[in-house]
């Protein structure tokens, strides 16, 4: 770590060299493991926990916008926990240890201490460590009751309880931890309980968190009773749910969880019905992209064309994958609708750091134009390119990467070539 520790003294590690900064922190890490810990344990708790508590060191000296560093502090952790757990000494000596060093934690990154617990302690160690916590946070609420003040011992109590719940496995910890600070969960807190208790395969305690409506996280309450009924069998109850919830989004996802559990004697039927609400759909893209999976291309490319001007160019991630569908599915009008509606997207928006993509769509649209396929009902592709010409003009990044001129370089996500005054992203 000497080594380490000098380098890091010497310099600051920007966003750029902080990745490969937290992989030398790793690799030191690992070597540790590799070479001293099969020899002698004791030497590599003492090497792990010196570099877990020079954590303040780690993050001083790198940008962790990238999270880098508070990784190698949480695999740190787990080498600890190992290392110890390799030692031969008496059981009762670690429980202290691990939660003085947890509670050392200024950063947020040493709760893998906590979390893989049970890579060191057998349970009843855990559980006695439970109550200890469980003590200390009844202890912190009384005094905080006399002093209209929740103290920071209370957070950190219940933060330690709910990692070793999920160390234990056992979510009626977290629920306590919680409801000792919360008596009525919100739903973010009651989705948290239905997920441990899902991952406990404790599916009777998760149907009891979701018995009320969660309001703006009632489409996550739908969708997490569904699948509780559904790993009970209860199929005749979780079908209905499943069905609302596609009629409601008209996704692709939700479709395929409404119709794996139909019989297949209900399943055409339920496809016309996803057919017939594609079709009268008012946003065209999540039309065309059901339609795909319904492998009515004809429509799909219908419905695409006829709404081509409400077609959101700002929606990368959903119109880049229905694009490569289309041109798989051989349609290149609807194709040109899509990267029409992207390249608006960008050059309307000065989206400089997305120029290089633009102009590959540019370079896409007129192989589809020289291919001679007729392009009705959209405009004629040179019209197309004579109003991206004269409206875009003065945009000569864009244009520097169309005539490949420029090669991409990566840009700080806070800044973009906003060469004519446009409204960036």
């Amino acid at each position: 770590m000497s080594a380490i520790g000098r380098n890091t003294h010497t310099r600051f590690f920007g966003y750029r060299e902080a990745a490969a900064f937290g992989r030398e922190l790793e690799d030191w890490l690992d070597q540790v493991a590799r070479e001293l810990l099969p020899h002698h344990p004791p030497a590599a708790v003492e090497l792990f926990e010196d570099f877990i508590e020079a954590d303040a060191t780690w993050f001083g000296r790198a940008d962790d916008s990238g999270g880098a560093i508070g990784d190698a502090v949480r695999a740190a952790c787990q080498h600890w926990l190992q290392a110890a757990a390799a030692c031969e000494m008496p059981a009762d000596a670690w429980p202290g240890r691990l939660l003085k060093l947890y509670e050392g934690d200024e950063y947020g990154a040493r709760e893998h201490l906590l979390r893989h617990a049970h890579l060191l302690l057998d349970e009843p160690a855990q559980r006695r460590l439970v109550a200890e916590l469980e003590y200390r946070l009844e202890q912190a609420q009384s005094r905080a009751s006399m002093t209209d003040r929740m103290p920071y011992a209370v957070a950190r109590a219940s933060a330690a309880l709910t990692l070793l719940s999920e160390s234990l496995r056992d979510p009626d910890i977290l629920v306590r931890a919680t409801q000792r600070l919360s008596p009525d969960p919100n739903p973010v807190q009651r989705q948290g309980f239905v997920r441990a208790y899902m991952d406990a395969d404790r599916l009777a305690d998760a149907l009891v968190w979701l018995q009320q409506p969660w309001g703006h996280f009632e489409g996550s309450r739908q969708s997490l009773l569904a699948e509780v009924l559904e790993r009970l069998g209860r199929f005749e109850e979780s079908l209905p749910i499943r069905r609302r919830a596609f009629e409601d989004s008209l996704s692709v996802h939700d479709l395929e969880r409404w119709l794996e559990h139909l019989s297949e004697t209900d399943r055409p039927q339920a496809r016309e019905l996803a057919r017939r609400l594609a079709l009268a759909h008012d946003e065209p893209t999540a039309a065309a992209k059901l339609l795909l999976h319904l492998g009515e291309v004809e429509a799909a490319e219908t419905r695409l064309l006829a709404g081509a001007a409400h077609v959101d160019g700002r929606n990368y991630d959903s119109l880049v994958p229905l694009a490569k569908s289309l041109r798989a599915h051989d349609c290149p009008r609807a194709e040109t609708a899509v990267y029409r509606a992207l390249l608006h997207g960008i050059l309307d928006r000065a989206n400089a750091r997305a120029y290089g993509h633009a102009a590959r769509y540019w370079s896409r649209l007129g192989e589809i134009a020289a291919s001679g396929i007729a392009l009705q009902p959209l405009t004629p592709h040179e019209a197309f390119v004579a109003e991206i010409r004269t409206r875009h003009a003065r945009k000569t990044s864009f244009w520097a990467h169309v005539n490949g001129a420029r090669r991409e370089q990566p840009q700080p996500a806070d800044f973009a070539d906003d060469d004519d005054g446009d409204a960036l992203v």
